[in-house]
C-alpha cells in the first residue's frame, strides 16, 4: 500500500489519531512480546500449552478499536492482543495461563481458555466453531432484555466448515440478530489448508443465508479498520448479522502440540517486512509519527513489563486442590461431604 493510498484509507476510517496509531502498535509489541514469553515458558515447563497468536495482531486490535464498552465478544483461543487492546491487564492473563489462585476459573480451564466478564468477554470454547451458537443465544438474549451493544465472534478458517456454523448463520438471519461474524482466516486449520477443508470462499458464506459478507487485509490496520467500520456500522444499525472475513497469517504452530516444520514453510517470519507488526512500524517511521528510538524503547518496555509481571504471578501460590468442592450447589450434598472426608480434609 502506497503512501497516499495509505492516507486515503485512513480518511476512511476516520480521524484516526497519531495517538492511537501509537496505541495499536504498542500493544501489538506487547502483544507479540507476551505470545514469545509463553511459548518459552511452555518449552520449559513452566506452562502446560499454549495456542500463539503471532501474525494475527492487527485484525484483532482494530477489532478492540471499534468494538464499545458493552458489546460482548466471543473470542476463539488466538486472540491475545484482542484482550490487550480492549484493556486486559497482563496479570490477568498470566493467572489463567498459570492456573495459579488468582485464577478467576481456579485452574480449572486449559490455558488460553480465557473468560474475562468484567471485559465484557465470554468464556473460550476448545472445540472449533462450538461457540457460535452461543453468540447467537446471547445476541437473541440482549435483545428480549433490551441490552445496549451488539455481539462480535471470532473464529477461525478451519470453524467455517463445521455444523455449528451453519446453525449460528441460519439463526443469526432468520431472526435479524445484532452479530458480527468475524473469520480470521490465518490460511490454515491446524495443519490443512483453507484450500483443502472448504472450495467456497469464506466471505461469501453469508450469501446463502443472506448475510452480507466482505473480505479485509487482516495483516494491515488501516485495512482492517476501514474494513470493519462498514460491518460495525451495519450491524449497529440493527439492520442483522455481518460476516467479515479477514486474511491472516498464523506465524508458526497452531498450538504449541503441533511442529508446523512437517507440513509448511513459513511465509511470513516474525520481524520480516511482511510482519504486520513490521508494517505498521515502517508505516509510521515513514510517515514521520515515531522515530527509531521509539521504536526500540517500546520493545524494550514491552519485553519488561512482560518479564516483570510473569515474574510476580508465579509466586503467587497454585489454586487450592479443595477449590473442586466450590461453585458445584449451593450448599454441600453428602456426596461432596464424604469425598472431603475420604481426603481426610475437615472443613
Amino acid at each position: 500500500m502506497g503512501d497516499e493510498e495509505t492516507l486515503r484509507e485512513m480518511a476512511i476510517v476516520g480521524n484516526l489519531s497519531n495517538e492511537q496509531a501509537i496505541t495499536a502498535y504498542k500493544t501489538a509489541v506487547l502483544a507479540r512480546t507476551l505470545d514469545t514469553k509463553i511459548i518459552n515458558a511452555q518449552r520449559q515447563g513452566i506452562i502446560g500449552f499454549h495456542v500463539p497468536a503471532q501474525g494475527q495482531e492487527m485484525i484483532q486490535i482494530a477489532t478492540a478499536m471499534l468494538a464499545d464498552k458493552e458489546d460482548l465478544i466471543f473470542t476463539y483461543y488466538r486472540d491475545l492482543a484482542l484482550y490487550l487492546q480492549r484493556g486486559v491487564p497482563l496479570s490477568l492473563i498470566f493467572d489463567q495461563m498459570l492456573g495459579n489462585s488468582n485464577d478467576f476459573q481456579k485452574g480449572r480451564q486449559m490455558p488460553d481458555h480465557f473468560s474475562f466478564k468484567e471485559f465484557n468477554f465470554s468464556t473460550v470454547q476448545s472445540p472449533v466453531g462450538a461457540h457460535l451458537p452461543l453468540t447467537v443465544g446471547a445476541a437473541y438474549s440482549m435483545r428480549y432484555t433490551k441490552k445496549n451493544g451488539i455481539v462480535i465472534t471470532t473464529f477461525g478458517d478451519g470453524a467455517t466448515s463445521t455444523s455449528d456454523f451453519h446453525a449460528a448463520l441460519t439463526m443469526a438471519s432468520v431472526y435479524n440478530l445484532n452479530v458480527l461474524f468475524i473469520c480470521e482466516n490465518n490460511g490454515w486449520a491446524i495443519s490443512l489448508p483453507a484450500s483443502k477443508q472448504t472450495k467456497a470462499e469464506i466471505y461469501k458464506k453469508g450469501a446463502a443465508y443472506g448475510i452480507p459478507g466482505k473480505r479485509v487485509d487482516g495483516n494491515d490496520l488501516i485495512g482492517s479498520l476501514s474494513g470493519l467500520q462498514e460491518a460495525f456500522d451495519y450491524v449497529r444499525s440493527g439492520k442483522g448479522p455481518y460476516l467479515v472475513e479477514a486474511v491472516t497469517y498464523r506465524i508458526g504452530p497452531h498450538s504449541t502440540s503441533d511442529d508446523p516444520k512437517k507440513y509448511r514453510v513459513d511465509e511470513i517470519t516474525d520481524g520480516s517486512e511482511k510482519d504486520p507488526i513490521k508494517r505498521l512500524e515502517n508505516l509510521l517511521l515513514k510517515m514521520g509519527v515515531v522515530d527509531s528510538n521509539f521504536v526500540m524503547t517500546t520493545k524494550a518496555q514491552a519485553k519488561e513489563s512482560v518479564d516483570k509481571e510473569m515474574e510476580e504471578r508465579m509466586n503467587i501460590p497454585p489454586t487450592d486442590p479443595l477449590s473442586i468442592f466450590d461453585d458445584v450447589y449451593e450448599k454441600p450434598t453428602w456426596i461432596q461431604e464424604e469425598e472431603r472426608r475420604d481426603l481426610n480434609v475437615s472443613d
